[in-house]
């Protein structure tokens, strides 16, 4: 028995290596191949190269570091973050793993724990490769101070607009947006909206935001002076958190006073990644006041976002709507795109159809072109 269990130990542990790894050939071919396809932008084949490395050696710190590069090259900083970390938590003395640590921090807006961990690379290997690029744009980052502007937008819709007892209208709105970085995980956005239904309502808007952990939370306010058929002034806050590897959390509140009264909107919901490119969004609406005691809708949303940044989304909804004449239940569908024209402008469009209950049928359709300052 004893000879037995020798073997049996013996066996073991011959056998654990050849199943937790492949042979090197394999392994290095596929890890250059990764790197070739993350080089090119395809972020997706990169990804599932070494994702079916890990797979079977799942605490390999380079495989880690390399799928958190990865990551990071699809704009995934915060998936890129948490697996840097493990990979740094597994090889805290590798200082490729330092490295990577320290670019995707300083990517993700957290200059002081970058300038930690790049002080902490210095002190061992002040001419370590790709180290001292960084240290310049720290400098750089340092000397243009927190305040910077990230993006402006501006978009215009036409809707055609048919009622039941009247003629159809034409409405249109026009929108500007600036949205400014303030600090290493905080940006503002102010925005000026008018809608013109042959009155015009002007709504200025303003929302700040804050990254924290996996996710990010917010708070925004509006006013709209003289309105018409908008809400006189609004309050809002929220954010979302992921919550498991697929799954992120969503809350948004909203409290608004129209002519009609005060309405509170909440709006809980989760987001599913069906696969690196599909992600399913459902959302439970319920209003409070407005002439009704509570109201009830809901909305589920569909996104496609590829490598190359082409996005599409498709939505459906029925849900409590509120203007200045109530609260009405509206029955709504949308489609659009969002088109990279090069690294910093981006040019979207979409379509919308919504049935507001005894009140309008709309049919819009708007362009909206965004410019990205800074590095891309």
């Amino acid at each position: 028995m004893a000879g037995a269990r020798i073997l049996v130990a013996a066996s073991a542990l011959m056998a654990a290596p050849l199943a937790a790894q492949q042979p090197l050939e394999t392994r290095s071919e596929q890890v250059e191949a990764a790197e070739a396809a993350r080089s090119a932008s395809d972020f997706a084949e990169a990804r599932r190269l070494l994702r079916s490395l890990l797979a079977d050696a799942p605490g390999d710190a380079d495989l880690l570091r390399r799928l958190a590069m990865t990551e990071a090259g699809d704009g995934n900083l915060d998936e890129a973050l948490a697996l840097v970390e493990r990979a740094s938590q597994r090889a805290p003395a590798d200082l490729d793993v330092a490295l990577a640590r320290a670019y995707i921090l300083f990517w993700n807006g957290q200059y002081d724990a970058a300038e930690q961990a790049v002080a902490g690379i210095a002190a061992r290997a002040p001419d370590y490769p790709d180290l001292a690029p960084l240290q310049a744009n720290l400098r750089r980052q340092r000397d243009a101070g927190d305040l910077r502007l990230r993006v402006l937008s501006a978009s215009a819709s036409v809707s055609d607009i048919a009622f039941d007892n009247r003629g159809s209208q034409t409405w249109t709105s026009q929108n500007v947006a600036v949205a400014f970085d303030v600090s290493q995980r905080s940006s503002i956005t102010l925005a000026l909206a008018q809608e013109d239904r042959n009155t015009k309502d002007t709504r200025l808007s303003a929302r700040i935001d804050r990254r924290i952990g996996t996710g990010f939370v917010y708070i925004a306010a509006s006013t709209v002076p003289d309105a018409d058929f908008q809400e006189r002034w609004s309050l809002a806050a929220g954010g979302e958190d992921r919550i498991s590897e697929r799954l992120t959390a969503i809350l948004d509140t909203r409290i608004a006073e129209y002519e009609t009264g005060t309405i509170l909107a909440l709006q809980p919901g989760l987001r599913f990644d069906l696969d690196d490119d599909f992600s399913l969004t459902a959302r439970a609406i319920n209003i409070f006041g407005g002439g009704d005691s509570y109201r009830l809708g809901g909305s589920a949303r569909l996104d496609y976002r590829a490598d190359s940044g082409l996005a599409l989304f498709a939505i459906a909804a029925s849900y409590p709507d509120v203007e200045a004449d109530g609260v009405r239940q509206l029955r709504s569908g949308a489609l659009g795109v969002a088109v990279p024209l090069s690294d910093r402008f981006t040019l979207s469009g979409a379509t919308s159809y919504e049935d507001r209950e005894n009140s309008y049928r709309r049919l819009s359709g708007t362009l909206a072109l965004s410019y990205r300052f800074g590095t891309p």
